[in-house]
């Protein structure tokens, strides 16, 4: 116990020397009990945590996300049951995509609204939704004109599942995640309306273990 409680307090950059941190990181400060990284683009990603003992032993952190056009805030709950997000509220930017190596540029700016997302060893769930208005993804010398969407996020049996929708033209694409760790990807043909890269022949199913 006393060594967990020294990790705990240890400089976070201490703990993190010799794994590979994402390029988008410039600095990490702090402690894993309060800190921060500031980020390419001006972004700042704050955490702050407490151990708490109910129901069980466990530990939760309040998190924030902030830069010139990006606020979101939530708070995530690391225990023996599992790990989860919950209460993720705010709007994304455009600059966030920046930071995905090989994403593409978007005019858009995210809504989120109330996301939570847990996995644990017996259940998944989910929660919450995002929407974009609609706009325009760019990418090298590419450009796609991109109608408003949104992600619904819901628990079903013992998994979570997100359902992406097009305004006025239904639903394109589900992806569920099982307790199993395993992500279960169905796009539907109508996505490549939308999203040229994608294949027009049929269904689309992916099955990604992590």
């Amino acid at each position: 116990m006393l060594g967990v409680a020294l990790t705990l307090r240890m400089p976070v950059s201490l703990l993190t020397r010799n794994l590979d941190v994402p390029p988008a990181v410039l600095a990490l400060q702090g402690s894993p009990m309060a800190g921060q990284a500031r980020l390419e683009g001006g972004y700042a990603l704050k955490w702050e945590s407490a151990i708490k003992m109910l129901p069980l032993p466990h530990l939760r952190t309040d998190l924030s996300l902030e830069g010139a056009d990006t606020r979101l805030s939530g708070w995530g709950r690391t225990g023996f049951r599992g790990i989860g997000l919950y209460g993720a509220s705010g709007r994304a930017g455009l600059g966030l995509a920046a930071l995905v190596p090989g994403a593409w540029a978007c005019d858009m700016t995210a809504t989120v609204r109330d996301v939570s997302l847990f996995w644990g060893w017996q259940r998944a769930e989910a929660g919450g939704a995002v929407t974009t208005p609609k706009g325009v993804c760019a990418k090298e010398t590419r450009e796609v004109m991109v109608p408003a969407l949104r992600l619904d996020l819901a628990g079903q049996g013992m998994d979570a599942l997100a359902r992406l929708s097009v305004e006025g033209a239904g639903e394109i694409a589900q992806i569920r995640l099982g307790r199993a760790r395993l992500l279960d990807i169905a796009i539907k043909p109508a996505a490549a309306d939308i999203f040229p890269a994608l294949p027009r022949g049929g269904p689309v199913h992916l099955q990604l273990p992590f």
